[in-house]
């Protein structure tokens, strides 16, 4: 006996292909912006910082953000700003107020720029709970990631550019990632990705400036910084939240 294909078993087979080859298809990359705010101050916005995941068994109504620690304090100066809040995705009407800043030992003041740079970070323990999604931090402390992903500011949103880690003999630190990603006025404090796993590896600082001489001509060259995530950072949250890391 001989079986004929129907056209509605054609078009069923049709269908499956379709969706074999969509299946197929790279996804589009995850966007992260969701997870980011500004850090308003006295006025006026002063940096990014990045709702972040706690630890499953920490209860608290609470909310932890992520930022560099300059953002906090005038330009130039060793003073704080009189009045700072969080603005979730920058929505203007959300502003939570700032319960705890993570001990750190920044100084505006500071000439070991690298020194600086270093400590240049600072979790802050909000009022009220972030209505919004939060990234993890890193738990693997190794500094060979090399494609990273960047969320900076972008009008009155954020923006996520694909860059890469870079060396620079000069500017040594295991504490630091130096990096490419398109900065600008606003970005300090824009968290730094791993671009396969989505968790927060650095913490954007500012840039450096590396000047040479070659053939009696003088260039200078600008480098990002961040602060990395490491064990030591991991200990400075576990101190705001009141859970020691092992």
């Amino acid at each position: 006996m001989k079986y004929r294909l129907g056209r509605t078993n054609a078009s069923f087979l049709t269908l499956v292909t379709a969706l074999l080859m969509l299946c197929s298809i790279p996804s589009k990359a995850e966007d992260y912006t969701q997870a980011v705010g500004t850090i308003y101050c006295d006025g006026g916005i002063r940096g990014i910082a990045t709702h972040i995941q706690l630890p499953p068994n920490f209860n608290d109504n609470g909310s932890v953000i992520v930022t560099a620690a300059h953002v906090l304090y005038k330009p130039q100066t060793d003073q704080l700003f009189n009045q700072c809040d969080y603005r979730p995705q920058n929505k203007r009407l959300g502003g939570i107020g700032i319960e705890t800043v993570s001990a750190h030992k920044y100084s505006a003041t500071n000439k070991d720029k690298i020194a600086q740079a270093e400590s240049d970070l600072v979790f802050i323990k909000l009022k009220n709970t972030a209505h919004q999604p939060a990234l993890k931090l890193a738990q693997n402390f190794s500094n060979k990631v090399s494609e990273l992903s960047f969320i900076g500011p972008n009008l009155d949103s954020f923006k996520q550019t694909k860059c890469q880690k870079i060396n620079h003999p000069k500017l040594a630190s295991d504490a630091l990632l130096l990096h490419n990603c398109p900065v600008q006025q606003g970005s300090s404090g824009s968290p730094i990705l791993d671009s396969v796993s989505g968790d927060i590896i650095a913490v954007h600082g500012g840039r450096f400036t590396v000047q040479t001489a070659k053939d009696s001509k003088e260039s200078t060259e600008w480098i990002g910084q961040a602060r990395r995530i490491d064990f030591q950072t991991h200990n400075a949250l576990g101190h705001i939240i009141n859970r020691e890391i092992n």
